[in-house]
């Protein structure tokens, strides 16, 4: 099957696909909570680019291709063909391809992928915080962190930085932070600047066999959802370190 690809802002068009709008509501979602978290975080990096095929969505991240299948009901009947086209696209782009699964979403994909030379790359889970409550007492509670500060992005995003690491993303009221091996004193300096700044919600990537680790649970993060990643074996090593 021969694609034809064009890019229009930061969507690739490519024969054989469709956009939907990932921001609307879902269609046949098992685990839809979840589904809606996703989204989210898929919404924070614009200036990636971005495919949509039958509810899967691609994004280039770090030198690869993340798949995340959010809409069951579309992937439902098509996952041999989907996994096609999407090892396909990333062969094109000469990444590797990676799929993230959500827990109770899409309950055969991970079996399909294993039958195919799929192993488990990572997983880990999002864990939430809500500082609509507790924002007062953690601004009152020891002084303000140095070295903590907000830099404008695009379409109203902005990155928490640490000197000239990223440390989140921040879009409104909401922040997510995609590597959550912090740690725990600096977790407590990140909450006590987002609740001085208008943060009311937290979303944290932590790397995990899905506990949610103590230090997240005494500052008051719950966990949401818990997430698989599989790549191919022998792409592993070939695309494993690139950035």
């Amino acid at each position: 099957m021969k694609y034809s690809r064009k890019k229009t802002g930061t969507v690739l068009a490519v024969e054989g696909f469709f956009l939907l709008n990932i921001m609307g509501r879902g269609v046949g979602t098992v685990n839809e909570p979840a589904i809606r978290t996703e989204e989210q975080i898929i919404s924070l990096f614009p200036d990636r680019e971005t495919l949509i095929c039958r509810g899967w969505v691609l994004k280039r991240m770090e030198g690869r291709i993340v798949v995340y299948p959010l809409y069951y009901k579309f992937s439902d009947g098509y996952i041999p063909e989907n996994i096609q086209k999407c090892e396909e696209i990333s062969r094109q782009c000469g990444a590797g391809c990676v799929f993230r699964i959500v827990e109770h979403t899409n309950y055969h994909l991970s079996a399909f992928l294993t039958d195919n030379g799929y192993g488990l790359e990572k997983c880990g889970m999002v864990g939430e915080c809500d500082l609509t409550v507790k924002a007062g007492e953690l601004c009152m509670k020891g002084k303000m962190p140095d070295g903590l500060f907000l830099k404008s992005g695009n379409d109203g995003t902005e990155y928490v930085m640490a000197g000239e690491t990223v440390i989140g993303i921040k879009r409104q009221g909401f922040l997510f932070l995609p590597d959550g091996n912090l740690p725990d004193m600096g977790m407590e300096d990140i909450l006590r600047f987002a609740a001085a700044n208008g943060i009311a919600r937290i979303l944290a990537d932590i790397p995990g066999k899905g506990e949610l680790p103590k230090q997240y649970g005494r500052l008051g993060f719950r966990r949401s959802y818990f997430y698989r990643c599989y790549q191919k074996k022998q792409e592993e090593k070939s695309f494993g370190k690139e950035e």
